[in-house]
């Protein structure tokens, strides 16, 4: 079962063939406040999730 580590709050299990994107949304998150990881390398959040476990680190935005 795919994953998405959210660094410093928890985990999301997700469904196989999901996208991040649908996963994070599912959650009740907002995946545009997040950089996802795959092996240390940025991966986009359309990426279909497989049997895989991405990190989700949150981005600080402001002004």
């Amino acid at each position: 079962m795919p994953s998405i580590i959210i660094i410093g709050k928890g985990t999301i299990n997700a469904d196989d063939g999901m996208t991040i994107e649908k996963a994070m949304i599912s959650a009740g998150e907002h995946p545009d406040a997040f950089i996802f990881l795959l092996g240390g390398r940025p991966i986009p959040m359309t990426s279909v999730l497989n049997e895989m476990k991405i990190e989700a680190l949150r981005v600080a935005s402001g002004g």
